[in-house]
């Protein structure tokens, strides 16, 4: 018999043996610091595993070059003890890839951690199918700095076009999801929301590894303030393999108007500047310039 105190110890153990028998994935029987859930149709999986799941699909298909699509989450495992969980998924998705039909089953496994409770802060290491091996290597150091509103308005720059909307609108929905979910306790209107825009900051296409994504959207369950906007950041370490999203979300009014706000009078600033400085009035001044121009071109057809 283990005394009192050296319960713990033994139970951790336990675990670790088990841990390095079947893997986290495949554990039997009951762990100590892990709690393990069948999903089912009667009892289905929450929310936020279910998105979880396909955040590691969205992984393997960026990565790989597939298109599979999560059907459905059979179990998960989560670590306890922490405010901010490990989740262990293993899920049944479809790859479509060729289209045509010619589509197949896989199981996943997926492991996602979230890396501060009740922030839009997630990393992926694991995403693969079941039996393929992967890099052991852990994230030491991940960038975890929440994204910002740049100086100039991606939606006026860096606006995605229709075609790519469509062709990319399930992992673009998965990104706006996440960053609603995440801050509402109870996940609801996730169906109630209507992308309007999409900008990226990156030249290389939507599908660069490191890129940062605005999403305006409408949250149509809300009846005021439901012009909305979502930034998240993607990135991926090539050493580890480590898959990072970060992000959060904020009402329009917030970013825009007070960027216009500030655009302007950076602009008053600009033109008192140059008056101050002795460039003329003409120089900020369309209206001026044009008339000065018709003046000269009169003195020379006089």
């Amino acid at each position: 018999m283990f005394r009192k105190s050296e319960a713990p110890f033994a139970a951790m153990a336990a675990t670790q043996k088990l841990v390095e028998k079947h893997g986290v994935f495949d554990m039997t029987g009951s762990a100590y610091g892990f709690g393990k859930t069948k999903c089912t149709k009667d009892h289905p999986c929450p929310v936020l595993v279910t998105l979880y799941a396909k955040m590691g699909l969205h992984r393997y298909n960026l990565l790989q070059g597939t298109k599979f699509q999560l059907k459905h989450v059979k179990k998960y495992i989560l670590t306890t003890g922490s405010a901010a969980p490990s989740y262990y998924m293993t899920s049944v998705a479809i790859d479509d890839t060729a289209g045509g039909g010619s589509s197949s089953l896989q199981t996943f496994q997926t492991q996602v951690s979230q890396e501060s409770r009740g922030q839009f802060i997630l990393t992926c290491d694991i995403a693969r199918i079941r039996g393929e091996t992967r890099n052991d290597k852990e994230s030491m150091i991940i960038d975890i700095d929440l994204p910002e509103w740049p100086a100039e308005n991606p939606f006026e720059k860096y606006c995605l076009v229709k075609s790519e909307l469509q062709d990319n609108d399930d992992w673009i929905r998965l990104y706006l999801e996440l960053a609603v979910a995440i801050n509402e306790p109870r996940h609801h209107g996730l169906f109630n929301l209507e992308i309007v825009k999409v900008a990226t900051d990156v030249g290389e296409g939507i599908n660069a590894k490191n890129a940062t994504f605005y999403i305006r959207y409408n949250d149509l369950s809300k009846a005021e303030d439901s012009d909305c906007i979502a930034i998240v950041r993607r990135s991926f370490d090539e050493d580890t393999g480590c898959f990072i999203l970060v992000g959060k979300r904020h009402q329009s009014s917030q970013l825009i108007s007070k960027k216009r706000k500030n655009v302007g009078e950076d602009k008053l600033s600009a033109e008192n500047k140059k008056i101050n400085t002795g460039l003329g009035n003409q120089i900020s001044s369309p209206l001026a310039t044009r008339e000065d121009d018709e003046a000269a071109n009169q003195k020379i057809v006089n």
